[in-house]
């Protein structure tokens, strides 16, 4: 904190979560370890402190395809409404990286986006992704 830190990053303890917090740090945790179910080394849940809202974002780790696993896995054990958990892979990361003109929807950004196709009881699917406001991946012809 002394050099300017704000940001807890992977914290291993519940004493390190709950220092977070009382500094207003934010806190980033793994998505393989909420798409797992639990940590491999034995460390905090992401699932519970998402659940407790201890967790202000999720970070890719070693496998990028666990951020869609791991809001999926999360949505149905029901440890948070969707839009808390699509925040923890847009405007908690925007947030984390002080990108103030990304992470949500509103004017003056700069509008890049995903389109998902999250049917309940199915895992997400990319349908479209936008970069700032242009397209820049299509699943379906009829997305423009």
């Amino acid at each position: 904190r002394n050099l300017g830190a704000s940001v807890a990053e992977f914290p291993m303890v519940m004493e390190a979560v709950e220092a977070a917090r009382n500094h207003e740090d934010l806190i980033i945790l793994g998505a393989p370890n909420a798409a797992r179910g639990g940590s491999h080394i034995g460390s905090i849940g992401a699932a519970d402190m998402v659940e407790a809202g201890l967790c202000d974002a999720l970070a890719s780790d070693y496998f990028y395809p666990a951020m869609l696993a791991a809001i999926d896995r999360l949505d149905r054990e029901k440890r948070a409404d969707r839009a808390t958990l699509w925040s923890l892979l847009s405007s908690g990361p925007a947030r984390a990286m002080r990108l103030n003109d990304r992470g949500s929807i509103k004017i003056g950004s700069r509008a890049d986006l995903v389109l998902l196709d999250w049917t309940k009881g199915q895992a997400p699917v990319i349908e479209g992704t936008w970069i700032a406001g242009r397209a820049a991946y299509r699943i379906k012809n009829h997305l423009n």
